[in-house]
């Protein structure tokens, strides 16, 4: 049973390094790079809604304010001609309005506090970005370059002469002496 594990396990690492082989570093190192652009395309869509929905959000307090301040004056205008239902009614009407603006505004400032959160973490991501970019940028280079100058060495001839060994000039000379013998002899 130890032999097959062993087995199984010599197996698992030899695929592992085929597989090492197989793969494209500098190729791995473009698809990070992209998977990396795109989530931070993804949180700046997200901050940019963040920010839209608390314009709209403003938009919206502002027309409740508007609103309050007109109920003010109508419930001031029922008290004063005193006509205590319809001062009631106006009276419940800016409670509710000033209820809807306060969790408003706790919704606001919750927006407000997730959109810094995510502009921090998107402005250190874009750093930490742009730094693997550069890196991945002299990795490829240098990868290349060393590419193309192992292919230049298979191709370049050796420079200089050749040297010859006393083993080689020794063998020669014999070939030499036995053709002449042989053509000699003739």
């Amino acid at each position: 049973m130890a032999i097959m594990t062993r087995l199984l396990r010599l197996w698992k690492a030899d695929m592992h390094g085929v597989m090492d082989q197989l793969e494209d570093k500098a190729l791995l190192l473009k698809q990070c790079l992209r998977e990396m652009e795109s989530s931070l395309r993804q949180k700046q869509a997200r901050l940019e809604q963040l920010r839209r929905n608390l314009e709209q959000l403003a938009n919206d307090q502002g027309l409740r304010l508007q609103e309050q301040e007109k109920l003010e004056a109508d419930i001031a205008l029922a008290v004063r001609k005193q006509k205590d239902d319809i001062a009631r009614m106006l009276i419940r009407k800016r409670m509710l309005l000033e209820d809807t603006h306060a969790r408003l505004e706790g919704r606001r400032r919750q927006l407000e506090e997730e959109a810094l959160r995510l502009a921090q973490t998107i402005a250190g991501q874009q750093g930490q970005y742009e730094q693997l970019k550069a890196k991945a940028a002299a990795y490829c280079q240098q990868s290349e370059q060393r590419a193309a100058d192992d292919a230049a060495s298979l191709w370049n001839e050796p420079t200089g002469p050749v040297p010859v060994t006393e083993e080689e000039v020794e063998l020669e000379l014999m070939r030499r002496k036995e053709s002449l013998s042989q053509g000699g002899a003739s």
